[in-house]
């Protein structure tokens, strides 16, 4: 009788402690989710300004990822669309540019849950501009020939998931510009 009392007690103060830093950690979220918004907004601007520097960032919607258009001089510039596709380890976000049809540039934003040293190297220049100036949705391949992007060694489930990422992002660019009423939803 004394063995199950203890261990019920255990189980009651280890319940205890799980319940209050629970509560402690969403009391914290919740107390500075202001705070917390404004800081993920700034770091997404900032990271905006950088792939297609604009006035203004007005969001769009969308069914397939986070859209915003880059305006300046009330004149449409391009869109940048964040989406992500499965890697190795987890999703992949990307935040890609496209001004015109054409991507401008890919920002690869977390692929903090891939291989160190293999799947994370898609985050590098030397793997995200083979995107750059392509017309079309990418695909992975041998050679950087009609939208082909050569994958990293060793790390062809993250490359996957960037080119897919990629490959929404200007489907759903596409889907945009036909609303529009043409290839290029620019000026508006």
């Amino acid at each position: 009788m004394k063995h199950t009392r203890s261990i019920l007690t255990a189980a009651l103060c280890l319940v205890t402690i799980c319940l209050v830093v629970t509560l402690a950690v969403a009391g914290t979220r919740y107390a500075f989710q202001d705070e917390i918004s404004a800081q993920e907004w700034q770091a997404k601007e900032t990271a905006m300004k950088e792939l297609l520097p604009a006035t203004s960032y007005k969001a769009v919607k969308s069914k397939t990822g986070e859209v915003y258009a880059a305006v300046s001089d009330e004149k449409t510039q391009g869109y940048l669309i964040t989406t992500s596709a499965y890697g190795y380890g987890s999703d992949v976000s990307v935040m890609t540019a496209i001004q015109e049809g054409v991507i401008k540039e890919v920002r690869v934003l977390d692929a903090s849950e891939e291989t160190p040293g293999l799947g994370q190297n898609v985050t590098k220049e030397s793997f995200t501009s083979q995107f750059q100036g392509l017309k079309q949705a990418p695909a992975l391949g041998k050679s950087n020939e009609n939208g082909t992007i050569e994958a990293l060694t060793g790390a062809t489930r993250s490359s996957n998931a960037v080119a897919g990422a990629v490959a929404t992002a200007f489907t759903t660019y596409q889907e945009i510009a036909s609303k529009k009423g043409g290839t290029s939803p620019h000026g508006k």
